[in-house]
Protein backbone atom coordinates (compact mmCIF):
# COMPACT_ATOMS: atom_id res chain seq x y z
CA UNK A 1 0.00 0.00 0.00
CA UNK A 2 1.02 3.25 -0.78
CA UNK A 3 2.12 5.77 1.98
CA UNK A 4 -0.33 8.58 2.33
CA UNK A 5 -0.51 11.92 3.61
CA UNK A 6 -1.99 14.37 5.85
CA UNK A 7 -2.64 18.21 4.55
CA UNK A 8 -2.53 20.06 7.81
CA UNK A 9 -4.09 24.02 7.70
CA UNK A 10 -3.08 26.26 10.89
CA UNK A 11 -5.08 29.86 9.84
CA UNK A 12 -3.42 32.71 11.80
CA UNK A 13 -4.79 36.18 12.01
CA UNK A 14 -2.11 36.87 9.25
CA UNK A 15 -1.70 33.72 7.30
CA UNK A 16 -3.15 30.53 6.68
CA UNK A 17 -0.15 28.18 6.44
CA UNK A 18 -0.19 24.55 5.24
CA UNK A 19 1.42 21.89 5.03
CA UNK A 20 1.43 18.13 3.56
CA UNK A 21 2.87 15.63 6.13
CA UNK A 22 3.63 12.07 6.11
CA UNK A 23 1.43 9.62 8.11
CA UNK A 24 2.82 8.94 11.78
CA UNK A 25 1.67 5.33 11.37
CA UNK A 26 4.33 4.92 8.72
CA UNK A 27 6.91 6.12 11.42
CA UNK A 28 8.41 3.55 14.29
CA UNK A 29 7.49 5.76 16.54
CA UNK A 30 4.60 8.21 17.58
CA UNK A 31 7.07 10.21 19.87
CA UNK A 32 7.71 12.10 17.54
CA UNK A 33 6.72 14.85 15.07
CA UNK A 34 5.73 13.96 11.31
CA UNK A 35 7.79 15.07 8.91
CA UNK A 36 6.52 17.78 6.73
CA UNK A 37 7.08 17.13 2.83
CA UNK A 38 5.86 20.16 1.67
CA UNK A 39 4.46 23.66 2.83
CA UNK A 40 3.26 27.14 1.89
CA UNK A 41 1.88 30.49 3.42
CA UNK A 42 -1.25 32.76 2.37
CA UNK A 43 -2.32 35.80 2.98
CA UNK A 44 -5.23 34.69 5.05
CA UNK A 45 -7.24 38.11 3.97
CA UNK A 46 -7.55 37.78 0.47
CA UNK A 47 -9.33 35.26 -1.38
CA UNK A 48 -8.01 31.86 -1.67
CA UNK A 49 -6.21 30.74 -4.65
CA UNK A 50 -7.03 27.12 -4.84
CA UNK A 51 -5.65 26.34 -8.09
CA UNK A 52 -2.20 27.89 -7.16
CA UNK A 53 -1.99 25.70 -3.36
CA UNK A 54 -3.57 22.46 -5.26
CA UNK A 55 -0.25 23.38 -7.81
CA UNK A 56 1.80 23.72 -5.13
CA UNK A 57 1.37 20.26 -4.17
CA UNK A 58 0.44 18.27 -6.91
CA UNK A 59 2.97 15.83 -6.20
CA UNK A 60 0.83 14.78 -3.29
CA UNK A 61 -2.56 15.69 -3.92
CA UNK A 62 -3.41 12.35 -5.10
CA UNK A 63 -1.83 10.61 -1.95
CA UNK A 64 -3.63 13.43 0.72
CA UNK A 65 -5.71 10.69 2.94
CA UNK A 66 -7.26 13.19 5.41
CA UNK A 67 -7.44 16.92 5.83
CA UNK A 68 -7.23 19.01 9.38
CA UNK A 69 -7.94 22.32 9.94
CA UNK A 70 -7.42 24.39 12.95
CA UNK A 71 -6.42 28.32 14.12
CA UNK A 72 -6.02 31.28 16.57
CA UNK A 73 -8.31 32.76 14.03
CA UNK A 74 -11.61 31.24 13.82
CA UNK A 75 -13.21 33.52 10.97
CA UNK A 76 -10.53 32.31 8.83
CA UNK A 77 -11.01 28.54 9.88
CA UNK A 78 -14.71 28.56 8.50
CA UNK A 79 -13.50 30.60 5.62
CA UNK A 80 -11.06 27.87 4.96
CA UNK A 81 -14.38 25.17 5.39
CA UNK A 82 -16.93 27.26 3.58
CA UNK A 83 -14.46 27.88 0.27
CA UNK A 84 -13.00 24.34 0.61
CA UNK A 85 -13.13 22.98 -3.19
CA UNK A 86 -14.20 19.65 -4.26
CA UNK A 87 -12.32 17.05 -5.67
CA UNK A 88 -8.61 18.04 -4.85
CA UNK A 89 -8.33 16.57 -1.12
CA UNK A 90 -10.40 15.58 1.77
CA UNK A 91 -13.08 17.44 3.01
CA UNK A 92 -11.41 19.29 6.29
CA UNK A 93 -12.04 18.38 9.77
CA UNK A 94 -11.99 21.36 11.94
CA UNK A 95 -10.40 21.27 15.56
CA UNK A 96 -11.62 23.94 17.93
CA UNK A 97 -11.98 22.33 21.22
CA UNK A 98 -9.38 21.24 24.13
CA UNK A 99 -10.85 18.11 24.07
CA UNK A 100 -9.85 16.97 20.84
CA UNK A 101 -6.44 17.19 21.52
CA UNK A 102 -4.15 14.88 23.31
CA UNK A 103 -3.50 17.49 25.97
CA UNK A 104 -4.28 17.74 30.06
CA UNK A 105 -5.11 21.82 30.17
CA UNK A 106 -4.98 23.03 33.71
CA UNK A 107 -7.20 25.72 33.40
CA UNK A 108 -10.71 26.54 34.20
CA UNK A 109 -11.74 26.91 30.72
CA UNK A 110 -9.92 25.26 28.34
CA UNK A 111 -11.47 26.20 25.16
CA UNK A 112 -10.97 29.84 25.88
CA UNK A 113 -7.46 29.17 25.37
CA UNK A 114 -6.56 30.00 21.55
CA UNK A 115 -6.04 26.13 20.29
CA UNK A 116 -2.71 27.31 18.55
CA UNK A 117 -1.87 27.47 21.98
CA UNK A 118 -2.55 24.08 22.83
CA UNK A 119 -0.94 22.99 19.89
CA UNK A 120 2.03 24.28 20.38
CA UNK A 121 2.04 22.63 23.36
CA UNK A 122 0.91 19.13 21.92
CA UNK A 123 4.17 19.65 19.56
CA UNK A 124 6.41 20.31 22.60
CA UNK A 125 5.39 17.43 24.41
CA UNK A 126 6.35 15.29 21.38
CA UNK A 127 9.93 16.92 21.61
CA UNK A 128 10.86 17.52 25.07
CA UNK A 129 12.06 14.87 27.49
CA UNK A 130 10.49 12.59 29.92
CA UNK A 131 9.78 14.79 32.92
CA UNK A 132 11.35 18.09 31.24
CA UNK A 133 8.91 21.14 31.37
CA UNK A 134 8.93 23.20 28.33
CA UNK A 135 7.98 26.89 27.38
CA UNK A 136 7.20 28.30 23.73
CA UNK A 137 7.16 31.80 22.79
CA UNK A 138 5.56 31.71 19.80
CA UNK A 139 5.89 35.19 17.82
CA UNK A 140 3.61 35.71 15.04
CA UNK A 141 0.87 38.72 15.32
CA UNK A 142 0.48 38.67 18.85
CA UNK A 143 3.80 36.51 20.73
CA UNK A 144 2.32 34.05 23.40
CA UNK A 145 4.92 32.75 25.87
CA UNK A 146 3.53 29.16 27.57
CA UNK A 147 4.78 27.10 29.87
CA UNK A 148 4.15 22.82 29.95
CA UNK A 149 4.84 20.99 32.73
CA UNK A 150 7.15 18.55 33.60
CA UNK A 151 4.13 16.34 33.55
CA UNK A 152 3.38 17.51 30.26
CA UNK A 153 0.07 19.76 30.77
CA UNK A 154 -0.70 22.97 29.30
CA UNK A 155 -0.12 25.32 32.01
CA UNK A 156 -1.06 29.12 30.69
CA UNK A 157 1.22 31.72 30.16
CA UNK A 158 1.18 35.10 28.64
CA UNK A 159 0.07 37.06 25.33
CA UNK A 160 1.62 40.36 24.33
CA UNK A 161 1.41 42.37 21.23
CA UNK A 162 4.15 41.05 18.90
CA UNK A 163 6.69 43.72 17.17
CA UNK A 164 4.70 44.28 14.12
CA UNK A 165 1.85 45.53 15.92
CA UNK A 166 3.61 47.65 18.18
CA UNK A 167 4.87 49.26 15.09
CA UNK A 168 1.50 50.19 14.06
CA UNK A 169 0.57 51.01 17.45
CA UNK A 170 3.23 53.67 17.67
CA UNK A 171 1.84 55.37 14.00
CA UNK A 172 -1.97 54.78 14.76
CA UNK A 173 -2.20 56.39 18.18
CA UNK A 174 0.48 59.10 18.03
CA UNK A 175 0.38 62.49 16.13
CA UNK A 176 3.86 62.22 14.80
CA UNK A 177 5.29 58.74 15.16
CA UNK A 178 6.35 56.97 11.62
CA UNK A 179 5.62 53.87 10.83
CA UNK A 180 9.48 52.18 10.82
CA UNK A 181 9.53 49.32 8.48
CA UNK A 182 9.51 46.19 11.42
CA UNK A 183 12.19 43.79 8.78
CA UNK A 184 14.87 46.12 9.14
CA UNK A 185 15.11 45.40 12.40
CA UNK A 186 15.93 41.70 11.56
CA UNK A 187 18.37 42.21 8.60
CA UNK A 188 20.39 44.95 10.31
CA UNK A 189 21.83 45.35 13.66
CA UNK A 190 19.89 47.14 16.20
CA UNK A 191 21.41 49.73 18.63
CA UNK A 192 20.32 50.39 21.74
CA UNK A 193 20.82 54.48 21.38
CA UNK A 194 18.71 55.84 18.83
CA UNK A 195 19.52 58.86 17.37
CA UNK A 196 17.14 59.64 15.42
CA UNK A 197 13.10 59.24 15.96
CA UNK A 198 12.77 56.00 13.90
CA UNK A 199 16.09 54.25 15.27
CA UNK A 200 14.43 55.35 18.58
CA UNK A 201 11.53 53.45 17.63
CA UNK A 202 13.46 50.42 16.62
CA UNK A 203 15.32 50.23 19.45
CA UNK A 204 12.36 50.09 21.56
CA UNK A 205 10.38 47.71 19.74
CA UNK A 206 13.18 45.01 19.19
CA UNK A 207 14.53 45.38 22.73
CA UNK A 208 11.60 46.29 24.43
CA UNK A 209 10.19 42.80 22.96
CA UNK A 210 13.03 40.89 23.91
CA UNK A 211 13.60 41.85 27.62
CA UNK A 212 9.37 41.31 27.49
CA UNK A 213 9.81 37.69 26.25
CA UNK A 214 13.23 36.97 28.59
CA UNK A 215 11.56 38.57 31.44
CA UNK A 216 8.57 35.95 31.46
CA UNK A 217 10.76 32.94 30.57
CA UNK A 218 12.80 33.60 33.33
CA UNK A 219 9.75 34.21 35.82
CA UNK A 220 7.58 31.18 34.17
CA UNK A 221 11.39 29.44 34.87
CA UNK A 222 11.12 29.59 38.46
CA UNK A 223 7.93 27.40 39.11
CA UNK A 224 10.37 24.30 37.42
CA UNK A 225 12.09 22.04 39.17
CA UNK A 226 15.00 21.59 36.23
CA UNK A 227 15.34 24.05 33.28
CA UNK A 228 12.83 23.93 30.58
CA UNK A 229 12.82 23.31 27.10
CA UNK A 230 12.85 26.59 25.20
CA UNK A 231 10.90 25.94 21.69
CA UNK A 232 10.50 29.57 19.69
CA UNK A 233 8.10 29.51 16.52
CA UNK A 234 6.17 32.04 14.51
CA UNK A 235 7.14 34.16 11.25
CA UNK A 236 9.27 36.20 13.76
CA UNK A 237 10.66 33.23 15.73
CA UNK A 238 13.65 32.67 13.49
CA UNK A 239 15.00 35.97 14.27
CA UNK A 240 13.94 36.26 17.33
CA UNK A 241 15.60 32.73 18.92
CA UNK A 242 19.15 33.91 18.41
CA UNK A 243 18.55 37.37 20.35
CA UNK A 244 17.01 35.24 23.44
CA UNK A 245 20.30 33.08 23.85
CA UNK A 246 21.83 29.94 23.33
CA UNK A 247 18.95 27.58 25.28
CA UNK A 248 16.59 29.11 22.51
CA UNK A 249 16.02 26.65 20.48
CA UNK A 250 13.89 27.22 17.08
CA UNK A 251 11.11 25.07 15.19
CA UNK A 252 9.57 26.18 12.42
CA UNK A 253 5.25 26.01 12.44
CA UNK A 254 5.17 24.07 15.49
CA UNK A 255 1.34 24.57 15.78
CA UNK A 256 0.78 23.22 12.19
CA UNK A 257 3.12 20.53 13.21
CA UNK A 258 0.81 20.01 16.24
CA UNK A 259 -1.77 19.75 14.13
CA UNK A 260 -0.29 17.10 11.87
CA UNK A 261 0.49 15.18 14.83
CA UNK A 262 -3.08 15.42 16.34
CA UNK A 263 -4.77 14.08 12.88
CA UNK A 264 -2.01 11.36 13.13
CA UNK A 265 -3.02 9.96 16.48
CA UNK A 266 -6.99 10.09 15.03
Amino acid sequence: MSEQFTLAIDVGNTRAKLGVFESTRSRASTSKLPACIASMAVPIALKLEWEKIAAHFDQWNAKVAKTVVAGAYPAGVEKVVSEWPDGIWPAPVALDRAADLPLRVNLEHPDKVGIDRLLDAVAANALREPAEPAIVVDAGTATTVNFISAEGAFEGGAILPGIELGARALRQFTALLPLIDVQSLVLNPVEPLGRNTADAIGSGLWFGHIGAIRELVTRLSESSGRPPLLLVTGGNGRWLAPALGADARFEADLALRGLAFVAGRN
